[in-house]
């Protein structure tokens, strides 16, 4: 009736040359390492009644940085990049959270009701400098066209606070139709200090054997603010220097001064550096599935998802008529996605189980979010914002997968991807849009992936006897199809349209404690 868990996690990385391609070679590269740790301890509670009461306390520190291989200027060129990369930085950060809630017993009025009801603290901290060097662009001849240098202040910090509350409600009508109903309420010191998010779902089998059922739901989600908008304002200040054939500047520098702009009802109000954001991106998701059983062991579905994400930060560099130029930070970006998916499974038995789906999607949006132009590494160069076709935008998928179980405890596991190639954009040699943002597109992909697992027991080690292992051997892309990952994307470059970086097959083995 009383369970106390305690968990301890640790969490060190390194990657070296973390960003390396076709066209980063190791000395443009940037390394990035982490470590960390966070403590937590669970506490649940069952009382005679029936209702359970939870508890959550959690601190987590977390330190990252990212750094190049040396001190020289960043090269850009047509046909990939030089020098070593331009920003290092170093980050610090906590998290101190408390969650409690409890799950009332059970009730009955017009059917089952299980209420909960709850509330949470959060608060996260960061602090930590960012340095940038000079990046210089090159035109195909080698002579310099733009250089980007940095100055001001780079130590950088941030800190918010959460707190919410939410009541929710499982309502069960009947063996055949089924609620869930909801609504959180939060606040966040940097972000929105008031935020309400109502969700409903809903679940219902017609008819008896439940061979039908339908799904449905929709609902708001408030995100937690970026601590990086939090302290925008204070990034090193972006001076671009213009150069002409000969090599000499051509115009005065542009010096892009660091703002963040809010759009609310009251237009359009410049906030001061230091104070709170006032905003807080959210989505409003819905979604309607059906699943049909058209013959024993064969069952098809078919579902509808919306999702659109509201008050994204955007980072746009505006050069007015008149007027000082400004890299501005605003909370008016929105991402939107759009998908039709259709499965059939069949399951002949229980040694075999084979399914095929099709999906039909959609993703669109701004393409400067705050978090694409300096998440996990920020970008050299930073282009005017675009509401256009997402890199990730896929609109037609294939996927079939299957599962068959062998004598031996083998289990023997195929996979088909076959996909509309990822956009891109083509890009001149101030690297620009050249034509619409993510217009192109890459080759289709199609992958067979195979992978093979063993369950097996190690009779000679008496104290694992209890336990089972599993082997796996994995294939990934069996027919070695070429499957490029990068593409020669400026006009400038005499390989235009290029593809480079072919995807081979890749073999891969696992060993797990199944239980």
């Amino acid at each position: 009736q009383h369970l106390l868990t305690a968990n301890v996690n640790l969490f060190p990385l390194r990657r070296q040359f973390a960003d390396i391609n076709s066209f980063i070679p190791q000395t443009a590269s940037t390394d990035y390492g982490q470590r960390g740790y966070s403590l937590g301890i669970t506490d649940r509670v069952l009382f005679s009644s029936g209702g359970i009461l939870t508890t959550l306390a959690r601190i987590t520190q977390f330190s990252s940085y990212a750094h190049g291989q040396g001190a020289a200027d960043m090269l850009i060129t047509p046909d990939g990049r030089g020098g070593n990369f331009f920003n290092s930085w170093s980050r610090t950060s906590h998290q101190q959270e408390f969650l409690q809630n409890y799950q009332f017993p059970r009730r009955r009025w017009l059917g089952k009701h299980t209420v909960k009801v709850g509330g949470d603290f959060v608060h996260r901290s960061y602090t930590g400098p960012s340095l940038s060097r000079p990046v210089r662009l090159l035109r195909p001849d080698g002579t310099l066209a733009e250089q980007i240098d940095f100055s001001g202040s780079s130590a950088l910090a941030a800190e918010d606070t959460e707190v919410a509350g939410f009541v929710q409600d499982h309502w069960m009508f009947n063996d055949r139709l089924a609620v869930d109903a909801g609504f959180r309420y939060s606040g966040q010191t940097i972000g929105e200090t008031a935020a309400l998010s109502p969700r409903v779902g809903m679940v219902y089998s017609p008819g008896k054997g439940g061979k039908t059922i339908f799904r449905a739901g929709v609902g708001i989600f408030n995100d937690r603010v970026p601590l990086l908008a939090g302290d925008f304002t204070r990034n090193p200040t972006r001076s671009v220097q213009f150069f002409d054939d000969q090599g000499l500047p051509s115009g005065l520098p542009l010096v892009f001064r660091n703002a963040y702009v809010k759009m609310d009802e009251k237009g359009r109000r410049i906030i001061p550096p230091g104070r709170d954001l006032g905003s807080t991106p959210y989505n409003l998701t819905w979604n309607l599935e059906v699943n049909r059983e058209i013959i024993p062991r064969v069952v098809a579905r078919f579902s509808y998802l919306s999702s659109r994400t509201f008050d994204v930060f955007v980072v746009d560099p505006l050069v007015p008529p008149t007027g000082d130029p400004i890299l501005l930070l605003t909370n008016t970006g929105g991402v939107r996605y759009h998908e039709f998916e259709s499965t059939l499974r069949f399951r002949a038995s229980e040694k075999v189980d084979v399914n095929f789906s099709y999906v039909r999607s959609l993703a669109r949006g701004d393409l400067n979010t705050l978090t694409s132009v300096y998440v996990p590494f920020e970008q050299p160069v930073i282009r005017p914002n675009f509401y256009a076709d997402l890199a990730s935008n896929i609109p037609h998928r294939v996927i079939t997968w299957a599962r068959f179980k062998a004598p031996r405890e083998i289990t023997i596991s195929p996979l088909l991807d076959v996909h509309t190639g990822f956009p891109y954009s083509a890009v001149d040699v101030l690297q620009n849009y050249a034509g619409a943002p993510n217009s192109l597109r890459f080759p289709t992909f199609l992958s067979v992936d195979l992978q093979v697992t063993k369950d097996f027991r190690l009779p000679f080690l008496p104290w694992l006897k209890k336990h089972k292992f599993r082997g796996a051997v994995r294939v990934y892309n069996l027919t070695n199809h070429s499957n490029p990952r990068d593409v020669y994307n400026s006009v400038a470059s005499t390989h235009f349209g290029e593809f480079v970086g072919f995807q081979h097959r890749l073999f891969d083995a696992g060993f797990d404690i199944v239980y």
